[in-house]
């Protein structure tokens, strides 16, 4: 059992991914190794683990009481992953990967991650079409967080060797997009076991990944900045405001 303790309450985390938040447990919705089969570097490599294997489970729209009109006038969504230490095959455990619809002026909306506890290692990709314009990696630990800006497809995964357990605010007007990372069986590079990346041979020509050391600025954690002033995460809904930022990639 692993003890976090946040703004918004103590966290307790259990080895089958299962959390409660001030004592009270919290329904998830759970990936499990079936859901990741599309996107696996190779699927023989797991083909004698149980396919109801689960690999995460996400915690989504949690607020305090108190605080749940802020949310709703906002439009944003405060959500908890709880990612499992497990291997897949020759690969680090790892969310399926998606993209975001647009919102404003061509541009998608945005999200921001924090690392409560763990290590994660964000993926992100923008394109045009099928043609990658950019691959970037940013290992974040725990206390940090990151912004995936409009246009970026992203994945995360579990590189710190235990449980990690992330945060993440994003608009709450849109449904993710997954069909891409299906289609081409997974981001445009792999990360392996031991560190390298490996170019996802579904893809045409790529970029080289570039290692990214910007974070997104916090006070003490996500939730409590979100709620001392929503007004400075409005670009949640509006990513034109993005530009600019000193976080942005």
């Amino acid at each position: 059992m692993i003890h976090i303790k946040e703004s918004f309450g103590t966290l307790q985390v259990s080895d089958n991914l299962s959390l409660s938040i001030n004592g009270s447990s919290l329904t998830p919705t759970y990936r499990t190794l079936e859901d990741l089969i599309p996107v696996l570097y190779n699927i023989e490599s797991v083909r004698d683990m149980p396919r109801s294997t689960p690999l995460y489970t996400m915690y989504r729209g949690f607020a305090l009481e108190r605080h749940l009109i802020i949310f709703k006038n906002k439009r944003v969504r405060f959500d908890i992953t709880i990612m499992a230490d497990i291997r897949l095959g020759k690969e680090l455990n790892k969310t399926l990967g998606h993209y975001h619809p647009l919102a404003e002026n061509s541009l998608s909306y945005p999200e921001v991650y924090q690392v409560l506890h763990g290590e994660a290692t964000y993926l992100l990709q923008k394109k045009i079409e099928n043609e990658i314009l950019d691959f970037a990696v940013a290992k974040v630990k725990a206390g940090e967080a990151i912004l995936i800006p409009p246009g970026y497809g992203h994945v995360t995964v579990n590189s710190g060797g235990g449980l990690l357990v992330m945060a993440n605010l994003v608009s709450d007007s849109f449904q993710s997009i997954y069909d891409d990372y299906i289609k081409n069986r997974g981001a445009a590079y792999y990360l392996l076991t031991d560190g390298s990346m490996v170019p996802n041979p579904n893809y045409g020509p790529l970029p080289a990944p570039r290692y990214l050391s910007k974070r997104f600025p916090i006070s003490k954690d996500l939730y409590s900045d979100f709620i001392s002033c929503p007004s400075c995460f409005d670009f949640l809904n509006r990513p034109s405001l993005v530009a600019g930022h000193p976080s942005n990639l």
